[in-house]
């Protein structure tokens, strides 16, 4: 029998049950986690969804950017997702990673603040998921160099020197 693989999707959905399970206190369990422990646990879990959402959205698009870091994967998202999911995905991220950190001078993030990134995290991996257009880099403007462009062939495949290849727009050098 094959082991069964999970898709992007089961483990995203796996995790923000995880976040919730955490974040939903439940009377006298008695466990381990205290309720700061609990809500930088959630922290944790939603910015591991977050990553597997995003990685989910670039690898469907465009293979071979597996092996770079969280921070480009974020920058290049904005190429397939557009502006406004990219920077909602980097700005809650980054709240994330400082969130599900302990820092002895820090107080760490309060239930609510974990409940609202949950939201996020929920509409953001939801937007990522939905079929998109991937967007076209931009052009600089006047960047076009004419010498960089094609030389120019005659039909022969034979390539076309002197006054004759200049074109109408370019100068000739004997032009001066």
């Amino acid at each position: 029998m094959m082991p069964t693989t999970r898709t992007s999707a089961d483990t995203i959905a796996a995790l923000l049950t995880t976040a919730d399970d955490l974040l939903t206190e439940v009377a006298g369990d008695g466990g381990p986690l205290t309720p700061a422990g609990r809500d930088r646990g959630a922290a944790y879990a939603l910015r591991i969804a977050l990553e597997t959402a995003v990685d989910a959205a670039l690898t469907t698009e465009e293979a071979g950017l597996g092996g770079i870091s969280t921070r480009a994967k974020l920058l290049c998202l904005r190429h397939y997702a557009g502006p406004g999911p990219a920077r909602r995905a980097n700005a809650l991220w980054s709240r994330l990673s400082a969130g599900c950190k302990y820092h002895h001078d820090e107080i760490g993030p309060s239930h609510a603040q974990v409940r609202a990134w949950q939201t996020a995290v929920d509409a953001l991996v939801a937007e990522l998921a939905a079929p998109r257009e991937v967007l076209e880099f931009p052009r600089q403007r006047g960047t076009e160099h004419p010498l960089l462009e094609k030389p120019p062939m005659s039909r022969e495949g034979a390539l076309i020197t002197g006054p004759a290849a200049a074109g109408p727009d370019l100068p000739t050098p004997d032009a001066t």
